[in-house]
């Protein structure tokens, strides 16, 4: 019975799985471009970071995933679920940072000495960028782009100029360019400066001018963070993106993200139902100085 119930979950997994063959060829849009268009979900409980029993290895066993809950929402590539988004280093450990790198990510630290984010309510300024409703909670904005708790919806539309990526998670849009150059480097915004250009059935997306301390784990602002996404299925993006700063990291680092096609619309993101919630914090703060 057990060995039955095994079967039956491997194949399971194995149905939910988009098919993705290698010599799969992506559609074309009307500019001759790989179709991305559409709506995608990331939405998965893979973590960036490997479990360490599962060692070098980017994919679980059959028998590993036969064994996860039926309603699993591990993500699955090329019918394998994989057991992290990083797969460089091979290790699925995130590199450290170098002594400089480290040592600036300290500084930026010490600015807030009682801590950022949620319960702090010491002045508006230890209040984190998402409690202002201006970027994400966690990383769902990008770059890079990877699942949270919720709101993991995107819409892709492409010109044959442009691309924008509307994220569900605080309702941004990322604009990018096809073929243009970056902006000066005075020039920054909340999602960096990305510059797109087509790679074969390949967009490949570059990030520069991050602000300060938006760049990926505490790294400095001046990092290079490279996007690709690529059609491997009617039903799924592979979505993956690499940081190669031997000034920053210790080792370079790739990761990969599985884009599952979806139902639209893309929903508002009601961010604190006018914010009162930022204004109750912090008077909450003062009454318990009184």
């Amino acid at each position: 019975m057990i060995l039955l119930r095994a079967i039956i979950a491997s194949l399971t997994v194995i149905a939910a799985a988009p098919a993705w063959a290698q010599d799969y060829a992506a559609p074309m849009n009307a500019a001759g471009q790989p179709d991305l268009s559409g709506h995608w979900t990331n939405a998965s409980s893979t973590l960036l970071e490997r479990d360490p029993r599962f060692g070098d290895r980017v994919a679980m066993s059959g028998e590993e995933a036969a064994a996860l809950p039926r309603n699993s929402d591990r993500m699955t590539v090329g019918g394998k679920v994989r057991t992290s988004f990083l797969v460089a280093p091979a290790d699925g450990q995130l590199p450290d940072l170098m002594p400089l790198a480290r040592a600036k990510l300290e500084d930026r630290r010490a600015q807030f000495p009682r801590g950022l984010g949620y319960g702090r309510g010491d002045n508006p300024e230890s209040m984190t960028l998402a409690e202002r409703c201006l970027r994400d909670f966690g990383s769902s904005l990008g770059p890079p782009m990877m699942p949270v708790g919720y709101n993991n919806t995107y819409q892709i539309v492409q010109t044959a100029d442009h691309v924008m990526i509307l994220v569900e998670m605080i309702h941004d849009a990322r604009i990018i360019p096809i073929g243009a150059e970056h902006r000066p480097g005075v020039i920054r915004s909340w999602m960096g400066d990305s510059i797109g250009r087509y790679e074969g059935d390949t967009l490949v997306v570059e990030t520069t001018n991050f602000r300060p301390g938006l760049a990926f784990r505490g790294a400095p602002e001046d990092i290079t963070l490279i996007e690709r996404f690529k059609r491997v299925s009617d039903t799924q993006i592979l979505y993956s993106f690499e940081i190669n700063e031997p000034d920053v990291f210790v080792a370079p680092i790739r990761a990969e993200v599985a884009m599952n096609a979806t139902k639209g619309p893309v929903l508002e993101y009601a961010c604190h139902e006018g914010n009162y919630s930022f204004g109750s914090q912090l008077q909450t703060q003062r009454l318990a100085e009184e």
